[in-house]
């Protein structure tokens, strides 16, 4: 049952209601919450409206479900499956302290998306994908039309092309399933492995540094409206449902309980090392006034930092590609244009009559 309702949340999430529909219904949240509309009223209006979208006018009618029945609208959002965990959980920590518009601006608001490895690396580098696919294809295919030009099986072998091909044809497979899984190891552990994270080579930092931004966003809206630390860390929490945060967040409410720093408490947890350091030195004393614009310093930092790292990565994959398809072209033409079979001509002539 758990497992059906994941599929149906990701169909919701990602293909009833895509990214460009689910800005749009944002967008109208936000409008109107400005205006000082009810959530409530909102989704009354929304859910009733003829020319909609279908999936909006039920993500609407849950939330305006969820309202009558006197609980937040955004658990209604949440049971519905139509949004993402994350940003149903951060509408549900904005509708409970009074910070919709916040919320609802930084949800629309194109320069602040959160990047991810995909989007960052993979989507600018992808074209050159194309050409060295193409160029990979032809070398695999290469043994058939090289033993039909060669005849002579030693020369065959012999040749660099027909190596190279063989050994794709051999451990191509074998080579392709161990990438594919050391992927899907990387895209389960970054959001749950608490240790050993050097398991996950380039896949750990880049997403911690994206934790890092949250938190810091978060932190910046709760501090704003006066939250406490332990407040912002269940907030957190609850916007949040991963593994790794949902293990890392019981540690840093206990020390700050126990009355450790507060940057220390979230240091290696929430916050690279570095970044609480730095929290530290921004907020001396933790002066309570000084950690909205401290939090939104460090969001800043760390999206151009990660923006940086993303864009060398992507410009190391094209270059890969590009080699890939140069290497794999140049040396298919070159062993494949060579006049390896004798001519036929001069076969029948020497032949005795």
């Amino acid at each position: 049952m758990r497992i059906t309702r994941k599929i149906r949340d990701w169909w919701r999430s990602h293909i009833a209601l895509d990214a460009t529909t689910r800005m749009m219904f944002y967008k109208i949240l936000a409008a109107q919450t400005r205006g000082g509309v009810r959530l409530l009223t909102i989704c009354r209006m929304l859910k009733d409206k003829g020319k909609l979208d279908p999936a909006v006018k039920r993500l609407a009618q849950y939330g305006a479900e969820a309202a009558q029945a006197g609980r937040l609208a955004s658990n209604g959002f949440a049971e519905s499956g139509y949004l993402p965990a994350v940003d149903a959980g951060i509408l549900r920590v904005a509708e409970q302290n009074g910070t919709l518009p916040d919320a609802l601006a930084e949800l629309t608001d194109a320069e602040r998306q959160t990047r991810t490895f995909f989007s960052g690396v993979f989507r600018p580098a992808a074209f050159q994908l194309v050409p060295a696919s193409v160029a990979i294809g032809m070398v695999a295919a290469s043994p058939e039309l090289l033993s039909e030009i060669v005849q002579d099986l030693a020369a065959l072998e012999a040749m660099p092309l027909y190596q190279v091909a063989t050994a794709m044809q051999t451990f191509g497979p074998t080579g392709l399933m161990l990438i594919l899984l050391f992927t899907g190891f990387c895209w389960w552990g970054r959001s749950r492995l608490t240790k050993f994270r050097w398991l996950l080579t380039l896949f750990s930092r880049d997403w911690l540094d994206q934790v890092a931004i949250a938190y810091c966003r978060l932190g910046a809206s709760m501090t704003r409206q006066g939250a406490t630390h332990l407040q912002t860390l269940r907030a957190f929490a609850d916007a949040y449902p991963s593994s790794y945060i949902q293990t890392m967040i019981p540690q840093a409410q206990r020390d700050v309980s126990d009355g450790r720093a507060y940057a220390a408490s979230l240091a290696d947890r929430l916050l690279p090392i570095d970044v609480a350091e730095l929290l530290e030195a921004l907020v001396p004393g933790e002066d309570r006034e000084r950690y909205p614009s401290a939090f939104e310093t460090l969001a800043a930092m760390q999206e151009a930092q990660l923006a940086n790292h993303y864009a060398v990565r992507a410009r190391a994959l094209k270059f890969v590609f590009m080699a890939t398809a140069a290497g794999f072209s140049s040396s298919c033409s070159t062993d494949c244009s060579t006049p390896h079979r004798p001519s036929r001509l001069k076969s029948a002539f020497s032949k005795p009559i």
